[in-house]
């Protein structure tokens, strides 16, 4: 059988944090052999079988994590700013500050999850409205929070080193770490 290689430029790839995401994303399909992401050239070399695997499929996979494709067309400014303000703060998930982290999380009476993200993260946008649904459907059992780490100093002292990163307190310590791409799922059990 004939592979394919495919090189896929990628846009608003912003940090090297993108690459393993990216890479763990496409290679979850089925006949998808090796992913090779280069963040300096904001690519990402794809060899694939054919047969078993489109192309529109990989560059679905691509945007699934909330990245673009260099060659494809997306909405523009004015439809993302709509949409930014149909949106808003999250309610279920407040903004949290350097100053507030002890008090809401350390002394916290019950498990508290924080997101630490960037609005610049293409990856945290697509993660940040999953975490919101699972605060809605565990409110009044654990308290969920996000940081952002352009205007905050705590993730340093918790070695975020990638964004989106979720941690899960427990009596004022990280009881779980999740990065990457994190599953609800699995950061609903660490809160339980």
């Amino acid at each position: 059988m004939a592979k394919t290689v495919k090189n896929i430029p990628i846009t608003r790839m912003d940090c090297p944090t993108c690459i393993p995401v990216l890479e763990k994303e496409v290679l979850r399909l089925e006949g998808v052999d090796e992913v090779r992401g280069n963040y300096m050239t904001k690519n990402l070399k794809v060899t694939f079988d054919p047969e078993r695997v489109q192309l529109a499929e990989i560059e679905a996979a691509i945007e699934r994590v909330g990245y673009q494709i260099a060659y494809k067309r997306y909405p523009g400014v004015f439809s993302k700013l709509r949409e930014l303000f149909r949106r808003g703060e999250s309610k279920r998930v407040p903004v949290l500050a350097d100053t507030d982290f002890p008090r809401k999380v350390l002394h916290a009476t019950r498990r508290v999850a924080v997101l630490f993200s960037s609005p610049t993260c293409p990856t945290c946008k697509v993660f940040k409205p999953r975490f919101e649904e699972l605060a809605e459907r565990l409110e009044g059992e654990a308290d969920f929070y996000e940081m952002d780490i352009v205007s905050t100093e705590t993730w340093r002292k918790y070695d975020v080193l990638s964004i989106p990163t979720v941690l899960v307190f427990g009596e004022g310590e990280v009881s779980k770490r999740f990065t990457a791409l994190p599953r609800t799922e699995d950061v609903e059990e660490a809160l339980s």
